[in-house]
């Protein structure tokens, strides 16, 4: 289903984007920290949420590609604060990156 407007998400077509979203959430194990920043973050992107998943700043429906970009910043330095964010926070935050990361155009390699 496609909800943001124009059918992008970033770089991404939306569908490419939900697709993500269905093969993370159709798990049957829990899912690691890294994957669960992912689906967090996809189902931000993709307008499912309104709050952004590390920052935790509203973004309204879907957030613009600035708001994209500013959650990974943050998540980057969530990912690099070695005393002030548990491991665990950092591995969610870590895939998130990667996430952004590929919902930006950055790399290829989808999380």
């Amino acid at each position: 289903m496609d909800r943001v407007p124009g059918g992008r998400v970033g770089v991404r077509a939306a569908g490419e984007v939900e697709a993500a979203i269905a093969r993370l959430s159709g798990s049957r194990r829990p899912l690691p920290a890294p994957l669960r920043g992912a689906l967090a973050t996809y189902e931000w992107a993709a307008g499912r949420r309104l709050v952004a998943p590390v920052s935790g700043a509203q973004s309204g429906r879907v957030p613009t590609e600035a708001q994209l970009a500013g959650e990974e910043r943050v998540a980057l330095r969530w990912v690099h604060d070695r005393a002030g964010v548990g491991l665990a926070e950092r591995d969610f935050a870590l895939g998130a990156v990667r996430a952004l990361a590929w919902i930006l155009g950055y790399t290829g390699d989808q999380p």
